[in-house]
This record gives structure tokens, C-alpha cells and sequence, in this order.
């Protein structure tokens, strides 16, 4: 072959590569730049069916999504295998190499007869197989240490430390706490612990403890800025250098006619402090969503609830966390209720559960800016909490 014949070749292969690449970005699906997993839980509880089956009651079910540059999304929903309750920090969690997916049901008001389990799902197996379940009392939330393996679990009286080896949950350590923790995040690090809790008699406060292979210590209570307590601290997290916690004050529950703050506090070498207050943000927030960059994060702000009002509104909040102090960007519109929400690991898209739409949205980033992706990934009915990482490979 000539050198002169070689060439063609070559630049007739990568004109042909390039326009069979420019036909498959013209193909409409919604795209990653990275391969993903995100899990969602769906409680059918909050379903209302009308007609005929009125009085028939949706089954719970799970949603596993990969996400890709050169594929449309993979979905599959499968009904009624794992128990999951909307009550509670819509932070769910998986194995690091993202094999496996943790879900926790607890009993409420509405589902008393809910189990109180933590379920363990394959999210590589063709039927999403549930591979294992632990009964624990109350179990509010999972939590994955960034090391990737263990997992934490707070429940009624302390906060339990597993393992995943060979593909099942071990226990490492049970902590006990002497209040109850209704939520809890863990720093980037793996070195602390933030959660909202009840002492007994009914104190609302949110605690700091240590965390050090599997052992959990108190450490402190966040100090608040005179003037400004505790009403409802719910689903705390930390920023991305693990020096400051967003905390939502005033319960999760939206409808109560009046607008929550968000304190921000900052982590001392012995102590933990609200520095930061931005008021009036939303009437009853859910959850927070960090973006890798940390220089913003994003509020789920619930509002008015459909089953209280004819038509019911919700938005997401952007917060600026460069500026001193923190302020408020802006508001969204969004469908109710925005629930589970998380940014992709590169930052460049944020995908937000909204419950009643039975559906994610998906956001596209440009600098401090969101922007709606025409395009949404339907799930079982009721998402109420998610979780995003990487996609298994075998």
C-alpha cells in the first residue's frame, strides 16, 4: 500500500467516524457525560388512583437508570420488592463501584404497617434482585462512608455501622446515642458526622460526632445566633471541603404558612457554629444538593402540597456560598414535589425527583445557572429519594 493510498485511507475512516458521530448527537435522547447509575425509591403511597381502583393502593417499587454519552437511558422499574417510606431525608445511598443500592422503610402515620428493614439491591442484575434485608427499629435513612464500603444507618436509639463483604451487609459497630437522630450526613473526609436529632423532652438540635473506623463519639451541639432557633433542623449536609453544614430550619413539611430559613454553620476545632442565616426561603424544604464546584448549592423547596390545595406549587432555591454571608440567587418553578435530588460527580447536571410527576427532572449547569433539559426520565410512582454513582462494570 502506498503511502499516498494509506492516507486516503485513513482520512476516508475518520470522515466516516466523524459523520456517523455527528448523526448519533443529532439522535434525540438524554445524554451524560459520565456512565451512571442513579437509584430512585417510590413510595406508592402518595399515588391517589381514581376510577376503579380508587381504593387500591400502588405498590412501593424501585428505579434504576444508566446514563451515558452514546446510549439513550436505560430504565427499569420493578414493583413491590422493596419497601420504602417518603418520610425522612430523601438521601439514599450506594457501594462506591455503584454494584449495590440500599434502601430503608420505617412505619408512619400514613404506612403503619410499613416494615422496618434496610433492602440490599443488586442494581447490576437484569431484575434488580433484592439480595439481602436487615430488620432494624426505625431505620430513617443510608448513608455511605466515602471510603465506599461501609454504610451508616441511624435508627431509634443510635447509629449502626455495616460492611459490605462478598456482597452482603456485616455489621461493624452499633452506636448508641442518648437522643434520637432523625437524619444524619457524613463529611468528605469520613471524619465527622452531622445529624438532626430530638433529646428527650422534645428538644429540636443538631449534632456534630466524630467518626473513626466504625466508632461514632459525640462531639457537640451547632450553636445557633441569638434570635435564631431550632425549628425543625431537617436533612443536613455538608459542603465539599467538609467545613461548613447547610442546615434547612423549619421541618420538611411544606403547607405551614410561613417561610423557613436556611442556617449555615461553620465547623471549629471544637466546636460548630450558625454563622449564616438566609431567611424566608421556602415554606417547608426537603433536601440540599451540594454542587462539586462548591461554590452553590441547591434547596428542594416543597410549598404547597396537592393534597391540600387544588393546584399545588413547588420550586428549587440557589444559594451563593462564595459570598460572605451566603444569600439566596434564585427561585424555579418546578412540578410537585421535588424530593431525592443530586448532581452528577462532574457537576454538570442536577437531577431532581418530583413526586407527584412520577418523574426526574434533569437540569443542565452553566456556572451558577440551571437549566431545564427538555427531556425528563420516568420512574415508578412517588420517587422520594435518590442516589447517583458511578455504573457497574463486571
Amino acid at each position: 500500500m502506498t503511502t499516498k493510498y494509506a492516507f486516503w485511507v485513513i482520512s476516508t475512516l475518520f470522515a466516516a467516524t466523524a459523520v456517523t458521530s455527528a448523526q448519533e448527537q443529532a439522535v434525540p435522547y438524554l445524554r451524560s457525560k459520565q456512565r451512571l447509575t442513579i437509584l430512585s425509591a417510590n413510595d406508592g403511597q402518595v399515588h391517589l388512583p381514581i376510577g376503579p381502583d380508587a381504593k387500591k393502593v400502588t405498590q412501593d417499587s424501585i428505579t434504576v437508570i444508566h446514563l451515558g454519552p452514546d446510549h439513550p437511558p436505560i430504565v427499569k422499574t420493578v414493583y413491590g420488592t422493596v419497601p420504602n417510606t417518603i418520610a425522612g431525608p430523601p438521601y439514599m445511598a450506594m457501594t462506591g463501584d455503584g454494584r449495590y443500592g440500599f434502601v430503608t422503610s420505617h412505619k408512619i402515620k400514613q404506612e403503619p404497617d410499613a416494615p422496618e428493614i434496610i433492602s440490599v439491591i443488586d442494581l447490576a442484575s437484569p431484575d434488580l434482585k433484592v439480595v439481602q434485608t436487615v430488620k432494624l427499629p426505625d431505620p430513617r435513612m443510608a448513608v455511605m462512608h466515602p471510603d465506599g464500603k461501609r454504610l451508616l444507618i441511624p435508627y431509634d436509639t443510635g447509629i449502626r455501622v455495616f460492611e459490605m463483604r462478598a456482597g452482603k451487609l456485616v455489621l461493624v459497630k452499633d452506636n448508641p446515642t442518648e437522643f434520637r437522630l432523625l437524619g444524619i450526613d457524613i463529611s468528605p473526609r469520613g471524619d465527622r458526622v452531622v445529624g438532626n436529632g430530638i433529646k428527650k423532652g422534645g428538644k429540636l438540635a443538631v449534632h456534630v460526632l466524630s467518626y473513626r473506623d466504625g466508632e461514632i463519639t459525640y462531639l457537640n451541639e451547632v450553636q445557633t445566633k441569638p434570635g435564631h432557633d431550632w425549628d425543625g433542623p431537617f436533612a443536613c449536609r455538608f459542603t465539599h471541603d467538609g467545613r461548613r453544614i447547610i442546615i434547612p430550619n423549619g421541618w420538611h413539611n411544606g403547607s405551614r404558612g410561613n417561610l423557613a430559613p436556611v442556617f449555615i454553620a461553620d465547623l471549629g476545632p471544637g466546636s460548630a457554629t450558625v454563622t449564616d442565616v438566609i431567611p424566608q426561603v421556602a415554606d417547608g424544604i426537603e433536601g440540599v444538593a451540594v454542587h462539586p464546584s462548591g461554590k452553590f448549592a441547591v434547596l428542594s423547596c416543597l410549598d404547597d402540597s396537592p393534597r391540600l390545595v387544588h393546584q399545588a406549587y413547588s420550586h428549587l432555591a440557589v444559594i451563593d456560598l462564595t459570598s460572605k454571608p451566603a444569600r439566596l440567587l434564585y427561585h424555579l418553578d418546578v412540578e410537585s414535589l421535588p424530593e431525592g435530588m443530586e448532581f452528577s460527580p462532574d457537576g454538570s447536571q442536577l437531577f431532581v425527583g418530583l413526586t407527584y410527576a412520577h418523574r426526574i427532572a434533569v437540569y443542565d449547569v452553566d456556572g451558577f445557572r440551571l437549566k431545564r433539559n427538555p427531556f425528563v426520565l420516568r420512574v415508578g410512582h412517588g420517587p422520594c429519594s435518590m442516589a447517583i454513582g458511578p455504573r457497574f462494570v463486571k
